[in-house]
């Protein structure tokens, strides 16, 4: 990838996962230098296996089967293949297969109920079930009792209907509205800068619009986040907050968090922490989320005041 030039190594990378870019990009940021020996060896290994992998001669049929079935699965692979045979593969119909269920679901929630009975259909259940979240309870309660009755579509109709995914595919598609993130992602992108141009942005934004700034700094550390602080900030952050503050807010909280306060402090407080949990009945959820927000509250105060140091990643922090 590194010696194939940008544009090829592009063209490729669109055909990975995310997960599969990552690790090639790590991969490829590790390389320094390559002697020339290498690379043919390499370029060498790389045509002898697809000499190997190639197709001439074991039959085309046996070849796409046996990449489907890699890909997709035996079941599913025996359905394309079962449709390619006949003679009855639509390229718009296929297409839908591979949509973001949240993508699909807004191109279609205007559809009839028929169609969208159709395109279920041509769905795995698990794609169905991913999908109906996002519509209409409406449109479902219309669409199933259509889909039970569907026993099998005339030729024509299925033509129609990739015609109609086509257009959807090529112009709704563009149009379709996806949550990105709104809130919690530009909190995640502040979470990363350094705290005094935080501090200026919510300031800014405060100006326009208050309650905005207030949400982006709720959202930009919440108490679960606790647990990657590390030990010295995490036992500076404990002095300063109220023991019954503390049973309130673990109260139901993932143990490995508990189990992060109990080790940061001494052995008497957590005894004593550990049986006022236990002994802690029943609590309101607005109490508890409540504690939370008051620790979240202190340790927010504390690293403003610089006390303590809540983001600690390596390229942050000199010894």
């Amino acid at each position: 990838m590194m010696s194939i030039g940008e544009d090829a190594a592009a063209k490729v990378m669109k055909f990975l996962s995310q997960l599969e870019i990552n690790q090639l990009s790590v991969a490829m940021a590790r390389i320094s230098s390559v002697s020339k020996s290498s690379v043919t060896s390499v370029y060498q290994e790389f045509i002898d296996l697809m000499l190997q992998e190639t197709s001439i001669g074991i039959g085309a049929d046996a070849y796409i089967r046996g990449v489907l079935e890699k890909t997709l699965g035996a079941e599913k692979a025996e359905r394309l293949v079962g449709r390619l045979r006949q003679g009855d593969y639509f390229a718009g119909i296929e297409a839908i297969q591979w949509q973001d269920p949240r993508v699909l679901a807004e191109m279609i929630k205007l559809e009839h109920p028929q169609i969208v009975a159709m395109i279920f259909a041509y769905l795995e259940p698990e794609q169905v079930d991913a999908m109906i979240r996002y519509l209409p309870t409406e449109l479902v309660e219309q669409v199933i009792p259509r889909l039970a009755t569907l026993d099998s579509i005339p030729p024509n109709a299925i033509r129609e209907l990739n015609e109609s995914i086509e257009d959807l595919l090529a112009g709704e598609a563009q149009q379709a509205r996806v949550s990105v993130g709104g809130v919690g992602m530009a909190a995640k992108i502040l979470n990363r800068i350094e705290n005094d141009r935080v501090q200026a942005i919510l300031k800014e934004i405060g100006n326009v619009d208050a309650e905005l700034a207030q949400r982006l700094e709720n959202s930009m550390f919440v108490f679960e986040d606790l647990i990657h602080v590390d030990d010295r900030n995490f036992q500076m952050l404990l002095r300063s907050i109220d023991q019954k503050l503390l049973v309130s807010a673990l109260k139901g909280a993932d143990q490995a968090l508990q189990n992060k306060v109990l080790n940061n402090l001494s052995q008497r407080a957590a005894e004593m922490l550990r049986d006022e949990i236990g002994a802690r009945g029943p609590m309101r959820v607005s109490e508890v989320e409540a504690a939370k927000r008051e620790i979240v509250a202190t340790a927010q105060r504390l690293e403003r005041e610089g006390t303590i140091i809540l983001r600690t990643d390596p390229g942050e922090v000199v010894s």
